[in-house]
């Protein structure tokens, strides 16, 4: 391997210091971690030195995966919307859940009245493009029972409910991601009545679980065609209630209202797809599932909620043997800098995680979080740096079969709760180059 090395320091024993040999090689005996049969006894000598020495030299191969799935169920956060995105595409998230039947009520067959009723839907802060546009959301009744296939636990970004063709409910407005605490989608005055009825009648539809799951098998919750912002909601039962309200004529008027509330948080999930004709990430179809960075600009794209994910590999990590006859690696560093230019309008995944994968991009394993700085001065120097020196230590010595390469993704929780994305330069990206320094001591 051609390196290109330089010295931190270099520290030579000789006969000025010889009467402090014997604590040099007792914190010598301690700290290092030696080849059998390896002591300083037979190294150290009068003329002997020992350095500490940096290498950024070490190769890093780069591509961007097409995942087939991301589990996105159970997540207690909704998604809806859609956005254009210059880089990954265009995508539409939407959501699938169940509704529970009502708390027993009883209303008078005489002197009560169906008024309105509402999805009210809680913004958790999180929004994809511009907050100013204004958001088109729809509301419509699923056709087919929500449930995760057979000996599955997950439903995921792919997964599909049928639904009627037509909306049930919709909300056209301005969603402040920070101040609006709640929105309402007025719902269908047709089906309003209907449940009401049900509701005064004491239906059997709507007394027992399986008889009103029959019957209303849930909802779904869309963009519009002008929906140009992907927006988050809490999904739970107290935050995704559907409410009707009704009145009863007593000596006064009397206001009330019943609530259907999700349900079944395990099967509530978001889907999400993604049109990416005209960006980097075209050449994916059904058979295309990975682009080299040499292919796409110098570039690795990761959007996991979406499909796409970085791996990285480093594929002479056993060479570093031949550096010298011992040698002990301290710390191994990974940077990885973000594109300028591609997170303007978009925020920085603030946790970014390297997993170990297997030659199939099975993840195996977390191996850390990568510590994000930002360069809000000059906007050159914002990076993600990763401690990856227990992985190179373990890579050294492992067979092929047990060798991994590692993902690069936001958390596991941001990963399918957004639509986060990133864009980082490989090492031929001249002006975001990734790059590995690697520390370690030789014993000449």
């Amino acid at each position: 391997m051609n390196n290109t090395m330089y010295h931190l320091f270099l520290r030579r024993i000789n006969g000025s210091i010889w009467r402090y040999l014997p604590a040099f090689l007792l914190v010598a005996a301690i700290s290092s971690c030696q080849k059998t049969g390896f002591t300083y006894n037979n190294i150290v000598d009068n003329n002997q030195q020992t350095d500490y020495v940096l290498s950024d030299t070490l190769s890093i191969q780069m591509k961007t995966i097409l995942t087939d799935s991301m589990p996105t169920s159970g997540s207690e956060v909704m998604l809806a919307g859609k956005r254009t995105d210059p880089i990954f595409g265009a995508s539409s998230a939407q959501s699938f859940f169940q509704i529970a039947k009502p708390a027993a009520v009883t209303i008078p067959l005489n002197g009560s009245g169906y008024d309105s009723m509402v999805l009210i839907m809680h913004p958790n802060s999180y929004v994809s493009g511009d907050s100013n546009q204004v958001q088109h959301l729809q509301i419509y009744r699923v056709t087919s029972t929500i449930q995760t296939a057979t000996n599955f636990y997950y439903l995921y970004n792919n997964s599909n409910f049928s639904t009627e063709s037509t909306p049930i409910g919709s909300f056209q407005g301005v969603i402040r991601p920070n101040t609006d605490k709640e929105i309402r989608a007025y719902m269908s005055n047709q089906l309003g009545t209907q449940l009401f009825n049900m509701l005064r009648d004491q239906s059997g539809d709507i007394t027992t679980t399986p008889t009103w799951l029959d019957f209303f098998k849930g909802l779904n919750v869309r963009g519009a065609a002008d929906s140009k912002t992907i927006n988050g909601f809490r999904a739970n039962d107290t935050s995704l209630v559907m409410r009707l309200y009704y009145h009863i004529n007593e000596q006064i008027v009397t206001a009330r209202y019943v609530d259907f509330k999700m349900q079944a948080s395990n099967l509530q999930f978001n889907q999400v797809k993604t049109v990416r004709t005209g960006t980097p990430l075209a050449p994916f179809d059904g058979t295309v599932k990975t682009l080299p960075t040499a292919s796409t600009g110098n570039q690795g794209f990761c959007q996991p909620i979406a499909g796409t994910a970085t791996r990285i590999d480093i594929p002479y990590i056993k060479n570093l043997v031949y550096l010298g006859q011992f040698f002990k690696i301290m710390k191994v560093y990974m940077t990885l800098k973000p594109v300028n230019g591609t997170y303007v309008n978009d925020q920085l995944p603030p946790r970014v995680a390297l997993c170990e994968v297997d030659k199939n991009n099975n993840v195996t394993d977390t191996l850390t979080y990568g510590r994000l700085t930002v360069d809000n001065q000059f906007n050159v120097n914002t990076n993600y740096t990763f401690d990856i020196t227990n992985y190179v230590i373990k890579e050294q010595t492992v067979s092929d079969f047990y060798s991994r390469g590692l993902l690069l993704t936001p958390s596991a929780t941001d990963g399918r709760t957004t639509m986060d994305r990133l864009v980082i330069g490989d090492q031929q990206n001249t002006a975001n180059k990734a790059k590995i320094q690697l520390y370690y001591l030789l014993y000449k």
